[in-house]
């Protein structure tokens, strides 16, 4: 699985970043994403940073970065970094919190999903409880990382 900078900062805002070992997925990113989430956010004093360098020091993500270095049209260099990644580990998941992200990624055939749908995954694996689910759910849109209206959405397509 290759996780993108705004889906570790969604499960870092819910306190969730542990979820990413109960994947059957093996977690990796980019440098650029450490980068941001780690090294800026620490700058800018982000509450998050640190929870996110823990993962990253502990061995729950790791760092890779492609053979191909080149800005893919329509999202930011940092995110084609992500998708090239991708297309070299395929048949890579690509976990993200960004629908132009996701767009592209299955414009290039890649697999592609929101947080919320690997939390769903893994609830219905019998990895994460009912009651967990709901309240990671509650706390993704508390946090701004999505909307009452895609939650719901998501809600009736599961």
């Amino acid at each position: 699985m290759v996780v993108d900078s705004s889906a570790l900062i969604t499960l870092a805002g819910a306190d969730a970043l542990p979820l990413l070992t109960l994947s059957p997925h093996r977690a990796v990113t980019v440098s650029e994403v450490y980068r941001e989430t780690v090294e800026i956010g620490s700058a800018m004093a982000y509450p998050d940073a640190a929870a996110i360098g823990s993962l990253f020091e502990q061995g729950m993500v790791t760092v890779q970065d492609p053979r191909r270095k080149q800005k893919l049209a329509g999202i930011s260099r940092t995110d084609s970094l992500v998708l090239l990644l991708a297309e070299e580990l395929a048949p890579a998941v690509v976990l993200v919190n960004d629908q132009a992200l996701l767009r592209k990624a299955e414009q290039r055939g890649l697999v592609a999903q929101f947080t919320a749908e690997l939390v769903q995954e893994l609830h219905q694996a019998g990895r994460v409880s009912r009651r967990r689910r709901n309240d990671l759910f509650r706390d993704f849109v508390a946090n701004g990382r999505y909307s009452e209206e895609f939650m719901q959405a998501f809600s009736v397509g599961r």
